[in-house]
């Protein structure tokens, strides 16, 4: 029996910038760049358990699932970077 990396949780290390953009609200609260702003931009990428928040530290996490996760994880970053700045 051999056993093989199917999936696996990511964390990305965030600049201050980018934790800034992330953490930015409108006036009435809601996050600027939500959740669903994120999945979407990720889509259809196979990444679950998206999250990022102040209180875990400046990281990004996330879990990639599926036969080509170098492949993925590369494309993840390329695409954060895009929405939030280079490191």
């Amino acid at each position: 029996m051999k056993a093989e990396v199917y999936s696996i949780t990511c964390r990305i290390p965030l600049t201050d910038a980018q934790q800034a953009r992330l953490d930015r609200k409108w006036p009435d609260g809601d996050p600027f760049i939500s959740y669903e702003t994120i999945t979407s931009l990720l889509e259809p990428l196979p990444v679950e358990d998206v999250y990022w928040s102040h209180h875990t530290g400046q990281f990004f996490y996330f879990t990639v699932r599926g036969d080509d996760i170098e492949d993925v994880v590369a494309d993840v970053v390329e695409r954060l970077e895009t929405k939030l700045g280079k490191v």
